[in-house]
């Protein structure tokens, strides 16, 4: 990872070219969440940021890089929030449990991360201004997500079909909506956990 990329978490330090720094990507996902990249202009990040134009040129070389450092950023934090969750699940949890897990750790990501994690987990995912860093993890990310899919339908918890990815897709929707209409995260994880049936998955694993 390139010294000029740090997790979100980590990048509220106290120096003001570390907060200033701070500003621009949290006005970059913003911009980026609320319109794409391709309707991001850099006079729209500086605005809403509070910086003239020309300042953000000390701190990133271009729009595209200010967009690949924010991308960066906003796919390791939500990394971070997904390791944590199923990492706490025990190895011999059913694909139900694991599920759900990562369903809850989405939503926690879309409420504490909010546009960052809209930005990165979009469908229309920005690729041709990711870097090859941020293509990397978004595919981590994703892959992993059609991985626990596929276990719950091959456990037969959910259907067979529509097919995994779709799926993913339609889950990842409806978690970024739900959320960040100012859903409670864990009201929506619980909500959608129910109404993919995995509460009741979970009880009937245990009493077999």
């Amino acid at each position: 990872m390139r010294d000029d990329i740090r997790p979100v978490a980590e990048s509220g330090q106290e120096s003001k070219g570390g907060r200033t720094r701070k500003r621009l990507l949290d006005a970059t996902a913003a911009e980026v969440a609320r319109c794409g990249v391709a309707g991001t202009s850099i006079n729209a990040i500086a605005a809403a940021a509070g910086l003239k134009t020309g300042s953000i040129y000390f701190h990133f070389e271009s729009k595209d890089r200010l967009v690949e450092a924010m991308l960066e950023e906003g796919l390791l934090a939500s990394l971070a929030y997904l390791d944590a969750a199923l990492a706490a699940v025990p190895d011999q949890a059913d694909a139900a449990t694991r599920l759900g897990a990562a369903i809850r750790a989405h939503a926690t990501a879309v409420h504490e991360l909010s546009n960052y994690t809209v930005a990165v987990l979009a469908p229309t995912f920005p690729s041709d201004s990711a870097g090859t860093a941020a293509r990397k993890l978004r595919r981590s990310y994703v892959s992993r997500w059609t991985q626990l899919v596929r276990d719950a339908q091959s456990a037969g918890i959910l259907a067979p079909q529509p097919d995994a990815r779709l799926l993913r897709d339609l889950i990842f929707g409806a978690l970024n909506a739900v959320s960040l209409a100012g859903r409670p995260s864990d009201d929506t994880a619980d909500a959608l956990q129910a109404l993919l049936g995995l509460a009741k998955a979970r009880r009937s694993d245990k009493r077999a």
